[in-house]
């Protein structure tokens, strides 16, 4: 993931404010460690419960002692943006769990009308054992059930 690649190798890397990191496997948990160290607030958006969560239990209950925030069942829909096409939200939809997916844990489902909006600044993707390319592209982006995800202006 090119976001841990630069802070690993100390290459310049620009880093928000308030950060929400999408996912909620290992390189989630590192990229938002990560960039809690280098000063953001730092949120993860994970559409199941703890209970689904991938991510080893010691590096969750790390990341929370250092600050790192958790929103369980809620799903990334689109990247609020101001006139110059800067993020300044993240547009999330509220899910409940449903019955079992194929990978064996309870698939989210979208509750109808429950949507909010994260204020953040930055949004890094990391979903799966692969973390996106660089950076979130709004334009290029989709959700986690392959949906386009579309900046707001």
């Amino acid at each position: 993931m090119e976001f841990l690649r630069r802070a690993n190798l100390k290459e310049p890397l620009t880093v928000g404010k308030r950060l929400a990191v999408i996912g909620g496997g290992n390189v989630a948990i590192d990229v938002a460690c990560t960039a809690r160290r280098l000063g953001s607030e730092v949120t993860i958006v994970y559409r199941r419960s703890r209970e689904e969560m991938p991510a080893f239990a010691h590096e969750v209950e790390q990341a929370t002692c250092e600050g790192v925030e958790i929103v369980y069942l809620a799903a990334p829909l689109r990247t609020v943006t101001d006139h110059d096409g800067k993020v300044t939200g993240l547009i999330c939809q509220k899910m409940e769990l449903g019955e079992p997916d194929a990978s064996g844990r309870r698939k989210p489902v979208p509750i109808e009308g429950a949507e909010f909006e994260l204020p953040v600044d930055m949004v890094v993707p990391a979903i799966g054992q692969e973390a996106a390319q660089g950076l979130w592209r709004p334009a290029v982006s989709s959700s986690p059930a392959g949906a386009p995800l579309k900046s707001m202006k």
